[in-house]
């Protein structure tokens, strides 16, 4: 009897205890944030099922990189996670704003010396950040010193931030102080003048310099560049065949005398210009260096009196004067470009440009490109491709020209390399595009001597949904070349467009494009269905958009009409969303206002909003 009443009371226990209590099937997650950026879910509670697994994401705001989760997720450094929910669950997305001076110059390692071409990043960093870039100066680290004088010193300044570093070119660390002086003469302040006129004679490394140089040496090369005449770079003598300049444009020059019975003024004259014209082609110039530097030819002839001696250090050659055949040459061993050897030779009077061109090739160091076989047959060494004109050094008819490997030969035999690096920066770098619509966007090429690079190919490609393949367009003379594309109704998407040139050159920009559809503008005065709006004041409308980012698109815009019944009392199209109508209404009367957003080209329209208020009447305004 005893455990049949014990029974009795379990059972009469249990079915209190699951009639009064439940069991929980449903959990609050509460999703938080720290910093600029967006969660799914949304920031807020939400419910969710018991013992559900939910996904969650971060998606930072532009600047703004993803840090962490808070709060038992799976995998806290991942931006998309999961979150088991066996409780209530609390989870806290982490943002951190994006320094990107500072990645990069995490990336310059003192102890790799080609780290330090990292260092171009900086260039596009600047305009938009210049208190930063002062602040490194100023507080930073060496490193970090070094990297903003050497963003400075490669950057178009204005009179304001040249006044900010006046103060640096009194810096007690050389390099830096180096660095400045030429900031201020690239930006046309010849304040730079005297520091570096102080440095011609201290011989210390310049620090961080790749390869290494002596700050004498660097202080001789940046005056030589600004001040030629006052300044000829010691390095290099006066050369039978001399090379100048650096460290972009070069110049080659051949010094040669002419004496013999068939040398004459015009005929000299004659060979120079055509010999120059066949050197340095259509353009005035070769490139070299695969293509990131240029060289000039200049041809230095004159023509000896009869019984003069010829000068000491220039090449001598006698002319014959002849009415048949007749071999020209040069005497070897050839002359080593950039040295003081001189050669003597023998042309002719019948001597064409050609052949003055391809002469003129063995006094630059070059040597024949032919032979003759065992039966006097003549033999091209170096054919080139069907279609591309062959070498001067190997025949001289046919348009025969110089080759790309010719200059490179001579640049090397001078010790010469190519060290001009092109840079690229690119505008909009970020922006906001309404799809449909059109989006363009600005390179600007600049070579390392601070020149534009004109005339260079830029290959523009767009990383989106679908890909636009590589476009190719030319800068033009300022260095500069555009790119624009079309994005059609309802794309919506964040699209990479990536440019890139010869030398090194590289830019990317981002643009994100919403899409019309999304675009809903809304009411805050008058709001729909007030019934008491003020008639005694000009009306202004008041209006909001959503999603808040599309305010910053430049093709953004809207069609806002005001009506009285049917009849149209004001149209406005403009991106505001403050309009003032300059209107008086009328008391106690209805009206509608329909505002319509429109993006383009082609122009398009949007999702129409409508609001429909009343005036108030005289009893009540």
């Amino acid at each position: 009897m005893r455990k049949a009443r014990l029974l009795l009371f379990s059972i009469f226990f249990l079915i209190f205890f699951f009639t009064s209590c439940p069991l929980k099937n449903t959990f609050t997650l509460t999703m938080q944030k720290e910093g600029n950026g967006t969660t799914d879910p949304t920031i807020g509670t939400h419910q969710f099922g018991k013992n559900v697994n939910v996904t969650v994401r971060a998606y930072p705001d532009s600047g703004w990189e993803f840090d962490s989760w808070e709060g038992g997720v799976a995998a806290p450094d991942a931006t998309e996670t999961t979150i088991f929910m066996d409780r209530d669950r609390t989870v806290k997305a982490k943002f951190v704003e994006i320094n990107q001076i500072g990645k990069v110059i995490e990336k310059l390692d003192p102890s790799v010396p080609l780290s330090f071409y990292h260092a171009e990043e900086l260039l596009p960093l600047l305009e938009d950040n210049i208190d930063k870039f002062l602040q490194l100066l100023s507080q930073g680290s060496y490193l970090e010193r070094w990297a903003a004088a050497y963003a400075f010193q490669r950057s178009l300044l204005d009179n304001s931030t040249l006044e900010e570093l006046e103060d640096y070119l009194s810096d007690p660390d050389p390099t830096i102080k180096a660095l400045i002086a030429v900031a201020f003469l690239l930006n046309g302040d010849e304040k730079g003048k005297a520091v570096l006129e102080g440095m011609l004679a201290d011989d210390n490394p310049m620090n961080f310099s790749v390869p290494p140089q002596r700050l004498s040496d660097f202080s001789l090369v940046i005056l030589n560049n600004y001040y030629p005449l006052e300044y000829p770079l010691a390095g290099y003598e006066e050369q039978t065949t001399s090379v100048t300049g650096g460290p972009c444009d070069y110049t080659v020059t051949v010094t040669a005398v002419f004496h013999g019975a068939g040398a004459t003024d015009t005929l000299v004259e004659t060979w120079e210009t055509q010999a120059e014209e066949i050197w340095n082609g259509p353009t005035g110039s070769r490139e070299w260096g695969n293509g990131c530097c240029t060289v000039t030819f200049d041809f230095d002839f004159d023509v000896l009196e009869e019984g003069e001696d010829p000068p000491e250090g220039v090449h001598v050659i006698e002319v014959k004067d002849v009415s048949s055949a007749h071999t020209s040459w040069v005497a070897t061993p050839l002359p080593t470009p950039g040295s003081t050897e001189t050669t003597t030779g023998e042309w002719d009077n019948l001597d064409s440009g050609p052949v003055v061109a391809h002469e003129i090739g063995h006094l630059m160091g070059l040597d024949d490109e032919y032979h003759y076989d065992e039966d006097g047959n003549y033999v091209n060494d170096n054919p080139q491709p069907e279609g591309s004109p062959p070498s001067i050094m190997a025949q001289t008819w046919n348009g025969a020209q110089p080759l790309t490997q010719h200059m490179d030969a001579i640049m090397a035999a001078a010790d010469i390399q190519c060290e001009c690096d092109y840079s690229m920066t690119i505008t909009p770098e970020y922006d906001i595009n309404i799809s449909p619509g059109v989006h363009t966007v600005e390179v600007t090429v600049v070579r390392a001597d601070g020149t534009p690079a004109k005339g260079t190919t830029v290959t523009f490609t767009v990383i989106g949904n679908p890909n636009i393949e590589d476009t190719e367009v030319k800068t033009g003379e300022d260095g500069k070349a555009s790119f624009t594309y079309f994005r059609e109704f309802c794309y919506t998407n964040e699209d990479e467009v990536e440019a890139w040139a010869k030398c090194n050159a590289h830019a990317m920009a981002l643009k994100q494009w919403i899409s019309l559809s999304w675009i809903l503008p809304g009411f805050i005065s008058p709001y729909n269905g007030q019934m008491d709006f003020p008639y005694s004041t000009p009306l202004i409308i008041l209006f909001e958009i959503e999603p808040k980012s599309a305010e910053e698109a430049e093709n953004l815009e809207f069609f806002v009409k005001l009506f009285r019944g049917e009849i149209e009392l004001f149209a406005w199209k403009g991106k505001e969303t403050a309009v003032e109508t300059g209107l008086l209404l009328e008391p106690g009367t209805e009206y509608r206002i329909e505002i319509t957003p429109v993006s383009g080209p082609p122009e398009t329209e949007g999702n129409m909003v409508i609001c429909t208020f009343t005036t108030a009447d005289f009893t009540t305004d």
